[in-house]
């Protein structure tokens, strides 16, 4: 709660200090220049590459750290694995050694039965040693094994980590070259330089926050859509083992505005394998699109991919759709309808969402 509150507060105030400052806040309206729009796309995208660029570094830093408690952690069980195993090969010495054969002669050569129970207890109480040691080096040796599978698949992932990180620093360089060309090039710098500012200022303060607030409620809504099928009649229908969901555009912005009052300033709609929302709230104008594909993978679901975010007017780069993503998860699980479900295939046409379910 007290984050929102900052981040409430600081909106205001950056909006109340631009307002004064006599400042064009950056909701345009009227059409910009097709140049000018693609110079404030390209700061507002340099600025995202930045803010990627420093969570790969905040990754690679923790990434690098698990490394190396990993290594620390190994090395600790190097050690009680070698006792373990040096334990275990004296239980494998003794049974090649004869000792098995001494164990037999004395129960042959007991003279009573409480000599032979004697005997007896004393050979299953050291088989049972026995077996406890080699089973302490087998569970020791599968830990460190995993372990050190670990170790590695972390130090893959570190250098593909690295590697993204070089990547995205080039990429950024590439576009900032670009960018510092179109203003040099631009016939009224100081304007084009104070819109840049205003914009990344505002969407730093006010326009990620807000985007994220959008994709929030979305998240939260999605997990109420199962209930919503479930009580409207005639979205799902089944035939034997074999089940369809077909749900329109009109009710998924009925359900959607009966969740947040938010989405009543927007429509959602289903066209060409594409959804597509799109409104505006305030200064805030957004438009998403996006697809829904079926994966299996760690569950059935059909997730939903952003190929396209706009924010009052400008393209937002692939980067802030995939870390959207990450945080949002704006995917239908259809277990969650009817158990012992899987979708397996969806598509998006004529103001209708249609899955394909198959049950068994």
């Amino acid at each position: 709660m007290r984050r929102l509150l900052a981040a409430v507060l600081m909106a205001s105030i950056t909006l109340l200090a631009l307002s004064r400052a006599g400042a064009i806040l950056p909701v345009f309206a009227e059409p910009l220049p097709e140049e000018t729009r693609k110079l404030l796309e390209q700061s507002l995208s340099v600025v995202e590459l930045d803010r990627n660029i420093a969570r790969i570094s905040a990754l690679k830093i923790q990434t690098q750290a698990e490394i190396e408690q990993s290594e620390q952690r190994l090395a600790e069980q190097e050690i009680a694995i070698a006792v373990q195993k040096e334990k275990a090969g004296r239980v494998l010495r003794s049974y090649y050694m004869g000792y098995k054969d001494f164990w037999l002669s004395s129960l042959l050569s007991a003279n009573s039965l409480p000599e032979l129970i004697r005997v007896w207890d004393m050979m299953d109480m050291i088989v049972q040693s026995d077996h406890k040691t080699m089973d302490d080096y087998k569970v020791g040796y599968k830990k460190i094994k995993k372990g050190y599978d670990q170790l590695q698949h972390d130090k893959d992932e570190l250098t593909a980590v690295g590697q993204e990180l070089v990547a995205q620093r080039d990429r950024m360089s590439d576009l900032q070259k670009q960018l510092d060309a179109g203003v040099a090039a631009s016939s009224d710098q100081e304007m084009l330089l104070r819109l840049m500012d205003e914009l990344q200022v505002y969407w730093n303060n006010v326009g990620l926050y807000e985007v994220k607030q959008h994709f929030r409620a979305l998240a939260n809504a999605m997990t109420h859509l199962p209930e919503y099928i479930k009580k409207t009649p005639g979205i799902v229908q089944t035939s034997g083992l074999k089940a369809k969901l077909t749900i329109s555009d009109e009710q998924l912005n009925e359900f959607l505005r009966s969740e947040d009052s938010r989405f009543d300033n927007f429509s959602f709609t289903f066209d060409n394998d594409l959804l597509t929302m799109e409104g505006k709230n305030s200064d805030i104008q957004v438009k998403i699109q996006g697809r829904y594909t079926v994966e299996d993978k760690p569950e059935n679901a059909i997730r939903f991919h952003v190929d396209t975010l706009i924010f009052n007017g400008l393209t937002l780069p692939d980067t802030t759709r995939a870390d959207l993503e990450r945080e949002f998860d704006l995917g239908f699980y259809p277990q969650k309808l009817i158990k012992y479900v899987k979708a397996q295939s969806v598509e998006m046409n004529g103001g209708k969402l249609i899955v394909q379910l198959k049950i068994g």
